[in-house]
C-alpha cells in the first residue's frame, strides 16, 4: 500500500482523510496497538530503574539538559 500521494492532497482533503482514520482507530479503543516488544523494552527499562542501574531526571531538568545539548550541537 502506498501513501505518497497523501502529502499532495489539498488541506481540506487531508483533514478529511485524517478524520476518517481517527474515527476508524477510535472505534475500538481497547484494541492493543502496541507491539509486544514495546512492553519488553519498557519492562527492561523499569527493571534497570528499580535496581539503581538507571536514574531519572525531573522533567524540568531533562528539558534544560536537552536545550543545552541542542545549543552545543552545530546546525546542519
Amino acid at each position: 500500500m502506498k501513501f505518497d500521494h497523501l502529502k499532495d492532497l489539498p488541506k481540506a482533503e487531508s483533514l478529511l482523510a485524517m478524520e476518517i482514520l481517527w474515527q476508524s482507530l477510535s472505534q475500538n479503543p481497547t484494541e492493543d496497538l502496541t507491539p509486544p516488544w514495546h512492553q519488553q523494552v519498557l519492562a527492561a527499562r523499569l527493571e534497570r530503574l528499580q535496581s539503581g542501574q538507571e536514574n531519572c531526571l525531573p522533567w524540568d531538568q531533562a528539558k534544560e539538559r536537552l536545550r543545552t545539548l541542542t545549543r552545543q550541537t552545530p546546525s546542519h
